[in-house]
């Protein structure tokens, strides 16, 4: 399903200062995106090789940083981006929505859930097996993205 015709509520009036830090260096931020996630996988490799529980919290985190990225993406797309603070999750989930990608929406809230909330700021964290699952999943989710947007 294309999503390229989101006509839906426009954030042009304050860009996050992001988009001007991609511009300098010449990366989308998909590219971003996947650059957040392989950090992840290393960060993963290394924190479970050692048993170092920071390292195993900031891949989760980079990973979810990843998937925003990637749904900032989309949004940055279709001529939208989240405003910024705590209102930002809720517009990507709007927007992911209102493109007819319900599904990319639950993913979202599981990375931002599993990832970000269970295990980098409450410590629990999935064993390495689950962290490779959650990797692979952030890593389709961005390549639906890419391949959809």
């Amino acid at each position: 399903m294309s999503c390229r015709g989101y006509t839906g509520r426009q954030h042009l009036s304050k860009k996050p200062q992001l988009d001007a830090a991609v511009r300098r260096r010449n990366q989308t931020l998909i590219q971003i995106a996947e650059s957040f996630l392989d950090i992840a996988k290393q960060e993963a490799k290394e924190g479970y090789a050692r048993d170092d529980e920071r390292r195993i919290r900031d891949a989760a985190e980079k990973a979810w940083n990843a998937a925003l990225q990637a749904t900032d993406h989309a949004m940055q797309i279709h001529g939208r981006a989240p405003e910024p603070g705590r209102g930002a999750h809720g517009d990507r989930h709007e927007f992911l929505e209102a493109v007819g990608r319900r599904d990319l929406s639950k993913e979202l809230s599981y990375f931002a859930d599993r990832l970000h909330g269970e295990c980098f700021y409450q410590g629990n964290c999935p064993t390495r097996e689950g962290m490779q699952t959650a990797l692979k999943e952030v890593e389709h989710y961005i390549r639906k993205i890419r391949e959809e947007f």
